[in-house]
This record gives C-alpha cells, sequence and structure tokens, in this order.
C-alpha cells in the first residue's frame, strides 16, 4: 500500500503557485517597464479626455500621473499592497497597477493644486486606466511572441539558457527600445 504524505504535496502545490506568481510579476514589472512612455502619454490623454481629470494645466497635470506611474515601477510588492489597500476589493482579480494609478489619481491627484475636480466612480476610473493598460499590454505580448518564434528559430540557442535569455532580452530592446528606471 503507498502511503501518501499530503504535507509535502501541499510544499509542492505552494511551491509551484509561488513561482508562478512571481513569474506574472516579472512579467507584468518587465511590461511596465518598457512600455512606460507609452502608458503615460495614453493614460494623460485618456483621463483627460474622457473628463475624470478636469484641469487648466494638463501639462502639469500629465507630469504628476508621470510621477505616480514611476513610483508605482520603483514600489516594493508591500508598498503596493499596502497603497491599494483602501480600494483593494474594488474588482476581482485587478491589474494591480491599474489599481495603484486608481488610487493614486483618488488619493494623491485629487489633492494637487492644478486639479479642479476627478469625475467618476472609483469603479469607472479603474476601467478606464485598465483599458490604457490592457490595449497596450496586448500589443506588448504580440512583440514579445513574434521575439520568442524569432529565437525559436535558432536552434543553437537552448530555452532556459543565459544565452537564450540574453538573446531575449537583446531582441526586445532591438523592437520595444530600452526600459525605464
Amino acid at each position: 500500500m503507498k502511503t501518501c504524505n499530503s504535507a509535502k504535496n501541499q510544499d509542492k502545490i505552494l511551491r509551484r503557485l509561488e513561482r508562478q506568481e512571481k513569474q506574472d510579476a516579472f512579467k507584468r514589472n518587465r511590461f511596465f517597464k518598457f512600455k512606460l512612455t507609452e502608458i503615460h502619454n495614453n493614460l494623460s490623454q485618456k483621463l483627460l479626455m474622457e473628463n475624470i481629470i478636469e484641469t487648466d494645466k494638463p501639462g502639469t497635470v500629465s507630469n504628476a500621473l508621470l510621477k505616480g506611474l514611476k513610483k508605482a515601477l520603483n514600489s516594493s510588492e508591500f508598498d503596493i499592497n499596502y497603497f491599494i489597500a483602501p480600494i483593494r476589493e474594488l474588482v476581482p482579480h485587478p491589474n494591480i497597477h491599474a489599481l495603484y494609478m486608481t488610487q493614486y489619481i483618488l488619493e494623491v491627484l485629487i489633492d494637487d493644486p492644478d486639479v479642479i475636480d476627478i469625475f467618476g466612480t472609483d469603479e469607472h476610473i479603474y476601467k478606464v486606466i485598465k483599458g490604457v493598460f490592457d490595449r497596450i499590454s496586448a500589443q506588448f505580448e504580440k512583440t514579445e511572441e513574434a521575439v520568442l518564434a524569432q529565437i525559436a528559430s535558432d536552434k543553437t540557442i537552448v530555452p532556459g539558457s543565459s544565452e537564450y535569455e540574453t538573446a531575449f532580452e537583446q531582441l526586445l530592446f532591438k523592437k520595444v527600445g530600452e526600459p525605464q528606471k
């Protein structure tokens, strides 16, 4: 009779879930680093055109949004989770960076002297921001897939090796540009 070590199986499952979570966070952060400028431009434009943010100085508000995006990029996971705690349950399975920017608008940008008012519900603001992130993310994923297909055609590079990762990063730099810091 075969005995089942449930604690060992649970540990194995937990490690697998943690590894998957870390990989997802790495991909999300890589996207965010490469596309920060595009996200900033599109987000500023969308929030102003949808009349979510009312201001007489759109350039100053745009700079404040860039400051929030850079803060999200450079924050630790703990800092992000702490910052978004008041609206964490806003939607199921949120985009963490869209949720961060929603909270940034509701908590920080609303007190900016150049912002006259902010309109819309928390959920509406989140959906607008998430729409920008989703559209840019879809384009970035297509670019990543093209890079992976190009690397896959080279039979001298073994997937998972350091050469593979280096080749992937170099091709991604060529197609997307340098990441933000």
